[in-house]
């Protein structure tokens, strides 16, 4: 049985007597003229978690720790199987339901969190695009250097400080990723002052691609 038929079920056992429940808080909802259909199983709740409440002498039965609320019914009620039947059916509706919203919070969070996870796949898949755009036009110029360890150490900084990275970016290049001076055999392919004019170059480049 769903929740929804529980609640409408236990609603009208309460709904039956009402007649010895007078200074109980009201039941509004005339089950006799309604079916499942058209039954707000939200304010039922509400009205029978009022009327549950007043039996047990408690302000809001909901707000009680279960097992609290648990020993209440069973020292007040275990001699009235009607009312102690009633009163521990509600509570297990009670129950059910509050495992309901927990499972329904665990959904929306997970929904929530594989939103944020497409999202940020979405950006990292941007960030790089964005990285072997530009690694692809400094290696079209050959330029003696790592260019994807440049663009991501670029935009690594620009993400703290965007315009010290881009001053950086324009002046000293090789900050993000050291001129290469050797080659993969360790044979010298630039001297130091060769390294310097590469940077140079490369600076100019980056102003000229970013501009």
């Amino acid at each position: 049985m769903t929740i929804f038929e529980q609640t409408f079920h236990l609603y009208q056992r309460f709904y039956a007597q009402r007649s010895v429940l007078t200074d109980a808080p009201p039941l509004t909802l005339d089950v006799d003229d309604l079916d499942l259909v058209e039954f707000s199983q939200d304010q039922a709740f509400n009205e029978i978690s009022g009327v549950a409440s007043y039996l047990i002498g408690r302000s809001d039965i909901r707000k009680m720790p279960f097992k609290e609320a648990l020993n209440v019914v069973q020292k007040a009620y275990s001699n009235q199987p009607f009312w102690y039947d009633l009163l521990m059916d509600y509570l297990g509706l009670l129950l059910d339901k509050n495992e309901k919203d927990l499972a329904d919070q665990g959904i929306a969070i997970q929904e929530r969190a594989e939103a944020v996870l497409d999202k940020i796949n979405e950006v990292e898949a941007r960030r790089k695009a964005l990285i072997e755009l530009y690694a692809l036009k400094i290696e079209a110029e050959h330029f003696s250097v790592d260019a994807r360890k440049l663009i991501r150490n670029y935009l690594k900084m620009m993400k703290k400080d965007a315009k010290k990275a881009w001053e950086v970016l324009i002046s000293n290049p090789a900050y993000f990723s050291p001129i290469i001076t050797k080659n993969g055999a360790g044979v010298q392919i630039l001297s130091p002052a060769q390294a310097i004019e590469e940077n140079k170059r490369l600076a100019q480049f980056m102003k000229r691609l970013k501009g």
